[in-house]
């Protein structure tokens, strides 16, 4: 993709003509001194002058670095000890990627997180100013990131993705066309003549990230493909088939009887037994270059000529095959089909143990089951080499823009020598790049920590509604022992958000409070969050239809899902200032008194009594001044809990309130011990 080369000077916008522009207020922290319009919880503004202003507004907070501008700060750190001839420094002494440990992460979709309707006409449109989020809206939401102490802007694939089988309005941002080109629909041509191209609108986003002391990680996911990715043209051999006229019944067989998650190696007559096993194995077909290769090698000059619409329809209608949909990897999964996506066949043979349960391996087509998607239980014999390149190089293509870290989807269903591949390239370029963990539990923690991956997802997602069955007691016991820090999340890109779990606004505020504070974890608040958001992005995960409608039928937004539909965010909500308000205290607080949260030495589990099964605590000792850090939380949804903690090294006359979620009464000292009374879903953070 060629990219218009630009100084860090020659950036500034280019100021647009005088236009009613809409934007959400909350966005305006920052100090504008251009004309504002407040209309409700809208500011109306010129959009050249607005973007102007906040990028130089962002460009004053940091140094300028033009010879770094396509850099990750660690990068540069790394070239600038080297150049100095401080070896040690270059070499560092920790390990690559855990800076993540001291980070607060914030999750974000670039096409919805700063969609807006900016003309007020009730929908969202892509003619004149993108209405949908772009990059360069991305930045415009920087200062307000900043505000909310954030410090990693992790962002859902900004591939080109496809808009074939699309499941709403959009497609899924999953469903990667092209690895190596960005999507269409995130870019903006408000940027175009003084910035360049799309490539170039998000460099300029990683550069400003960086400028305001914000590292940028992208979700990268090199497991699956569009059912109609670019790729398939030069190299149909990297993809499955399956004949044409069994596309719409196309589905996972069952497996009756079974009763657990993976295909177990030693176990697969269990599979390959089941006579609708063996039906599905009939539906694929080898790729139309090796069953009519002269045909197909005519077909791609004149594709390659003249671009078909529709290229799977065309070789549908011309070799009577077509790329399968995926499915779960997980037996007997309730998820439907994936339609968008089709998986990448990583491996020219068999799976060595799954072809001893076919009766004709040799004359049977390359096809996908559980154990095959799972290609790292079940390998083959002789790796797509080309195609395994191509996945590696993912990431260094980001890198170029000065990309920080990623996380790398399904990299438990990768060949171990792949995901290795994909890993350790990168950081040949960075060695401090970091790596998220796609793990939505703790017990692969040390295997994880040792495959190179600084952080996991984990399961908070799952834990925190939960919390009053006793979920986060539980997972607390685990936290300190973990080789590697898991994410502090209430909801995530796939789950129910947090204002519609049981507990609503209250569980909302408390998890920030109790998430900031938990040891060997790393926060992430999942944009729109912030702002009281009801609506789920997808209902991937602890999810159930019903939660799609979790707006009232009169809202435009109401059913659509951020994943496949134009949506945005409730920014305008009433009571937004509130937790936004919140999310800044608890930042500070955890800023402050960084050092003792991410030290394994300085944390201890606060010795409670009285309503303990209702009582989340946790505790840190604190080098300066000797004091002691508490985090203390009553995750009942209905009762007062009341308790007292003894054995702390020293008492002072009050407490000093760090943050609290609710009204909760400052604890106070009676008799040597530290008593307290929470009210349902308070949580509190003090020093002693």
């Amino acid at each position: 993709m060629a990219r218009r080369k630009c100084s860090s000077k020659s950036v500034r916008p280019r100021r647009a003509s005088r236009t009613a522009y809409r934007i959400p207020a909350v966005w305006n922290c920052w100090g504008y001194n251009g004309k504002v319009e407040t209309v409700d919880r809208e500011i109306v503004v010129d959009p050249g002058d607005y973007l102007a202003e906040c990028i130089a507004w962002i460009r004053a907070q940091g140094p300028a670095r033009p010879r770094f501008a396509r850099r990750s700060p660690s990068s540069i750190q790394q070239v600038r000890a080297l150049a100095k001839g401080c070896v040690r420094d270059a070499r560092r002494t920790r390990r690559g990627g855990d800076w993540i440990r001291r980070s607060r992460l914030y999750g974000t979709m670039v096409r919805t997180s700063t969609a807006w309707d900016h003309n007020g006409d009730g929908r969202l449109s892509t003619r004149g100013p993108n209405e949908l989020g772009t990059f360069s809206k991305s930045i415009l939401l920087l200062p307000h990131l900043a505000r909310l102490g954030v410090d990693v802007l992790y962002t859902l694939p900004v591939v080109k993705v496809s808009r074939l089988f699309r499941k709403g309005e959009l497609g899924c941002p999953y469903s990667a066309k092209n690895f190596f080109e960005f999507d269409p629909d995130q870019g903006d041509p408000l940027l175009e003549k003084t910035v360049g191209d799309i490539a170039e609108q998000f460099r300029l986003l990683v550069e400003c990230a960086h400028r305001l002391g914000m590292r940028v990680m992208l979700d990268v996911a090199p497991r699956t493909a569009a059912r109609d990715c670019d790729w398939i043209l030069d190299y149909p051999e990297w993809f499955y088939w399956i004949g044409r006229q069994f596309e719409r019944d196309y589905m996972a067989p069952r497996l009756p009887g079974v009763d657990y998650y993976n295909p177990i190696p030693g176990r697969l007559d269990e599979v390959y037994d089941v006579p609708a096993v063996r039906e599905h194995l009939r539906k694929f077909r080898f790729a139309p270059s090796m069953t009519q290769p002269q045909k197909w090698a005519n077909f791609v000059t004149r594709a390659k000529s003249h671009p078909l619409k529709n290229l799977l329809a065309e070789t549908a209608q011309h070799f009577g095959v077509v790329t399968p949909p995926g499915f779960s990897d997980v037996i007997n999964d309730t998820q439907p089909p994936w339609s968008d996506v089709t998986y990448l066949r990583l491996f020219e043979d068999h799976p060595v143990e799954s072809a001893k349960h076919l009766p004709e391996p040799g004359k049977q087509p390359p096809y996908v089951l559980y154990d095959t998607a799972k290609a790292s239980l079940f390998e083959g014999r002789r790796p797509m080499r080309a195609l395994w390149n191509k996945l590696a190089n993912i990431i260094p293509f980001y890198q170029s823009f000065g990309i920080d870290g990623a996380r790398v989807d399904m990299a438990h269903a990768l060949p171990n020598e792949l995901e290795r591949m994909i890993l350790e390239r990168p950081r040949r370029k960075d060695a401090d790049l970091c790596f998220l963990a796609e793990d939505l539990g703790t017990d692969n923690h040390a295997r994880l920590s040792k495959a190179g991956y600084n952080i996991i997802i984990g399961p908070t997602w799952w834990m925190q509604p939960r919390s009053s069955e006793g979920a986060m007691h539980e997972l607390l016991v685990k936290l300190p022992k973990l080789k590697v820090p898991i994410m502090a999340a209430a909801e995530t890109p796939d789950t129910p958000r947090a204002v519609t779990r049981k507990g609503g606004r209250k569980f909302a505020r408390q998890a920030i409070v109790v998430n900031d504070f938990l040891p060997n974890a790393v926060p992430m608040i999942n944009s729109g969050l912030e702002v009281l958001e009801r609506q789920p992005m997808n209902l991937g995960l602890d999810s159930k239809p019903s939660d799609r409608h979790a707006l009232k039928k009169d809202d435009p937004q109401y059913g659509k899902l951020a994943f496949f539909d134009r949506f945005a965010l409730h920014w305008d909500n009433a009571g937004a200032k509130r937790m936004i308000d919140l999310i800044a205290t608890a930042g500070i607080a955890r800023s402050k008194y960084l050092d003792a949260l991410t030290d394994g030495r300085a944390y201890f589990p606060p010795k409670v009594s009285g309503d303990t099964s209702r009582i989340l605590a946790t505790g840190y000792r604190l080098k300066r001044g000797g004091g002691t850090l508490l985090m203390l939380a009553n995750v009942d949804l209905r009762k007062t809990a009341m308790g007292a903690i003894g054995r702390l090294a020293r008492t002072l006359p009050a407490p000093e309130v760090l943050v609290q979620s609710g009204k909760a009464v400052v604890p106070r000292w009676h008799r040597g011990r530290l008593v307290f009374n929470l009210e349902p879903l308070d949580a509190i953070a003090l020093v002693l």
